[in-house]
């Protein structure tokens, strides 16, 4: 009996180690509730706090790896990911502390996620960027070069649906572009 246990144990422990696939696989490829894991650490050079300058500004970017559950769009075929999840501090030349999103990370869902690979220009490093409280306004942040203790970071906004009811349309109309208060170019130092 105690051999029956035993064998049923490793069974069981191959079976769900073996629902455990590589950050390039995707979603579609695998059965329902396995885990995309970050089995070789390719995740790890971009966790921490980072730290950069622009227009007199001072951005810091902490950056978390997580595993998230998801699912294919449409709530169907759900799946574990290991990922990229980021909150943002800026204080401005005089000291101000303009956004910290940092002391309460993620407390209402964080800013920036990632990391996939960019189909324009192909295969770079990209994190999404979710700026809280504008109007589902959407960005990408390309890595375009990466050393292990620097990254510089390219912004870009996503497509996306204007909204009439923005309380930023005013901002947007006067200065042509959202109150989001990030750089479009910028290299980040890691703390």
């Amino acid at each position: 009996m105690k051999n029956i246990l035993l064998i049923t144990a490793f069974l069981f422990s191959q079976y769900f180690y073996s629902q455990e696939y590589p950050l390039n696989t995707s979603p579609s490829d695998i059965p329902n509730n396995a885990y995309i894991k970050d089995i070789n650490n390719e995740l790890n050079k971009y966790v921490g706090l980072w730290k950069g300058s622009w227009n007199g500004k001072t951005l810091y970017l902490e950056l978390r790896k997580f595993k998230t559950y998801s699912s294919i769009p449409g709530d169907t075929h759900p799946y574990y990911v290991d990922g990229i999840l980021g909150e943002r501090k800026i204080i401005n030349a005089n000291g101000v502390i303009e956004i910290d999103r940092i002391t309460s990370f993620g407390s209402d869902g964080a800013e920036f996620s990632g990391m996939s690979k960019s189909i324009k220009p192909p295969g770079r490093d990209r994190l999404l960027f979710f700026p809280k409280n504008m109007c589902r306004k959407q960005a990408t942040l390309d890595i375009t070069n990466f050393t292990g203790t620097q990254m510089t970071l390219h912004f870009e906004y996503l497509p996306s649906a204007i909204d009439e009811n923005c309380v930023h349309n005013a901002y947007v109309d006067q200065y042509g572009d959202f109150p989001i208060n990030f750089p479009k170019d910028i290299t980040l130092t890691k703390q």
